[in-house]
């Protein structure tokens, strides 16, 4: 059983708590390892950028063997959220906006969202592909799983040039978070808690993701879902331009600047 209390490893940029006029919660994709908030660099240098503190939190640090599905990490994360005080915009990528979108109904109604290719409900097609990975990890072959994770969250249609180098060994390390992370996002629906948030919420996605599109997304009509010609899984890394003004234009739009 994890101790909920433990440090949560985790990135902070941008002012100090007394500085910052707002404080942005970032929770992580599936990593292999804690990548110290790398996933969201473009993202997170608008927001420190703007003047928000920006906290980035490895959303699988309180997962465990006790943790088999995405309630079960919502529920522990939402016991953990108040360690990191007020939270004015809450964000999440991929396996963290899922969680982001469903600790929504615990946040102040008011709480801005930023979500980048986070699912708010899954389907068949793309549960079937998280299978295939996590079923790669779980079975010994973590680098068969990076490496078919790595063409995923490619835009579809794009040829990656080929890897330099051996394959990395498996790592049971890494297979355990990668095949966790996958499962957690099977059967996924949290549309009415996003749909019933008052605060206002920008999604991004890809238009060519071969994982979470805009089909995975739910909204409000108060809510925008912003979505990146020819990006896949990361469009802030493939349209950063792009992304940087839409995320920019949002903090400005509800006064987070």
């Amino acid at each position: 059983m994890i101790d909920t209390g433990s440090a949560v490893p985790a990135a902070v940029f941008g002012p100090g708590a007394a500085a910052g006029p707002a404080h942005a919660l970032v929770l992580a994709p599936v990593t292999p390892r804690w990548d110290q908030g790398a996933f969201f660099t473009p993202v997170t240098r608008v927001l420190a950028g703007a003047g928000l503190r920006v906290t980035v939190v490895d959303t699988l640090s309180l997962w465990d063997e006790d943790v088999d599905s995405l309630p079960s990490l919502v529920t522990r994360w939402r016991a953990h959220l108040d360690r990191y005080g007020p939270v004015d915009l809450l964000c999440g990528n991929a396996l963290g906006g899922a969680v982001a979108q469903a600790l929504l109904p615990g946040v102040p109604p008011d709480t801005a969202v930023l979500l980048v290719s986070g699912p708010a409900r899954t389907d068949a097609l793309l549960e079937a592909r998280l299978t295939e990975i996590a079923d790669l990890a779980a079975g010994g072959r973590s680098d068969h799983a990076l490496a078919l994770l790595d063409r995923r969250v490619q835009p579809h249609g794009h040829s990656p040039g080929a890897a330099g180098g051996a394959p990395a060994p498996h790592d049971p390390s890494a297979a355990r978070r990668i095949a966790a992370g996958m499962r957690m996002l099977r059967g996924v629906d949290v549309t009415d808690a996003v749909r019933a948030h008052r605060g206002p919420l920008l999604h991004i996605v890809g238009s060519h993701s071969q994982l979470v599109t805009e089909r995975h997304t739910a909204a409000a009509p108060h809510h925008r879902v912003a979505v990146i010609p020819g990006a896949g899984m990361r469009p802030h890394f493939e349209s950063t331009a792009e992304v940087s003004a839409l995320v920019g234009a949002f903090l400005r739009e509800k006064g987070l600047t």
